[in-house]
């Protein structure tokens, strides 16, 4: 039998580690998972960027039948701005995904002088490479792993096969 919710919830915030770069809440019947995975603003001699990259997943509870569903969103944001030699350039772009995915990114950035937040750290001012990965798995094992610990189970075949 799945632990009910008004137990459950109040215990989610035992899965936020201090090391980790995302966290765990309860809203209403769902349990929010927050990822922001980089600010990355950088100034080049002749130009400036910016990188804006977050994560949320959202786990929905069915309490009546001790299932979980959930859905990911992701966005990125990129923009640069700089002279060329026709004058002055500006532009950027936008990308989201939503549903269920498993996904694996790493990013590195060198040059210029960069102000970054890194897994929702304090910005940095620096001339150092930017590091920085995403991985589903790290945010979503935990959180599944201990939902079925409390006796929930991933509704549906596709959604298990998923939830990795």
């Amino acid at each position: 039998m799945a632990t009910p919710l008004s137990e459950l919830l109040p215990q989610i915030v035992t899965l936020n580690v201090p090391d980790q770069p995302f966290s765990y809440f309860a809203q209403g019947d769902q349990i929010i998972g927050w990822w922001d995975i980089a600010k990355v603003t950088s100034l080049y001699p002749t130009q400036v960027t910016h990188a804006d990259e977050s994560y949320r997943l959202t786990v929905t509870l069915d309490e009546r039948n001790g299932t979980f569903d959930y859905n990911d969103f992701r966005r990125s944001s990129n923009w640069k701005a700089g002279a060329t030699s026709d004058g002055f350039k500006i532009g950027g772009e936008m990308e989201w995904h939503s549903g269920q995915r498993t996904e694996k990114s790493w990013t590195f950035q060198l040059g210029g002088l960069n102000r970054s937040s890194v897994g929702g750290s304090e910005p940095e001012v620096g001339t150092g490479p930017v590091v920085y990965s995403f991985e589903t798995s790290r945010i979503k094992e935990p959180l599944f792993g201990w939902l079925q610990s409390h006796g929930w189970q991933h509704k549906g075949v596709l959604g298990k096969f998923f939830a990795r």
